[in-house]
């Protein structure tokens, strides 16, 4: 049980820091009727490598809360 707590935790932490990062992104002078990504104004920011990072936290929090899910009686 407390595996599937601490990866449920890991992927939310994951997935908002993803969701906020990406909004941010968007909401600033360099876009210019949607001509610009969001992943170049990341890039333009040097924020592509905590982008990759949070994803990564997220991916093993769904990891370990799934294997959280499938032990057996522990």
């Amino acid at each position: 049980m407390k595996k599937v707590i601490l990866g449920s935790f890991l992927f939310l932490t994951g997935f908002l820091s993803i969701a906020v990062l990406l909004a941010g992104s968007m909401s600033n002078d360099w876009t210019i009727d949607g001509q610009h990504s969001t992943l170049w104004n990341l890039s333009q920011y040097g924020l592509t490598p905590a982008l990759y990072m949070f994803a990564i936290i997220a991916i093993i929090g769904l990891i370990v809360a799934t294997s959280g899910l499938l032990d057996n009686g522990q």
